[in-house]
């Protein structure tokens, strides 16, 4: 999910996976698994309320994307709907639920377009900066 803030800024959630050679560190947009009987706009407010302890109004999805990775050492396909939501900075508390989502949760932090274009670390999706500018023109077109 796309969770702006007034000017524009994305959250993002830092994670740290331990894997087979040392740890797999990445910025993602909040988000997780659809449970059964729920649908995907459902589990996106379940999602960021259970990481970010906000209860937010979410539209979309405005797109979907496919994918593949490992998940406990097999590979596992995966479809991912993205959101948007708008959320005050200070808001949002790094949470979790579970004992594994909490041990490689490591922070939040909001970012910029300029920033994630300019950083060198791993974010998910590859193309945030694009996304996150195109929402931005349409704001400014409403």
């Amino acid at each position: 999910m796309f969770v702006l803030d007034a000017v524009g800024d994305v959250l993002l959630m830092r994670f740290a996976v331990p894997g087979e050679d040392g740890e797999f560190v990445f910025w993602i947009t909040p988000g997780g698994e659809i449970e059964a009987e729920e649908t995907p706009v459902e589990a996106a407010r379940r999602e960021v309320f259970e990481e970010l302890g906000v209860e937010l109004e979410v539209v979309g999805p405005l797109y979907e994307e496919e994918n593949e990775f490992v998940h406990r050492g097999e590979m596992r396909a995966n479809r991912d709907y993205f959101f948007r939501a708008e959320c005050a900075r200070e808001a949002p508390v790094l949470k979790g639920v579970t004992a594994e989502e909490i041990a490689v949760m490591r922070e939040i932090r909001w970012w910029s377009v300029e920033e994630i274009e300019g950083s060198e670390e791993r974010i998910f999706p590859v193309d945030l900066a694009a996304r996150v500018r195109a929402l931005r023109v349409a704001d400014e077109a409403i």
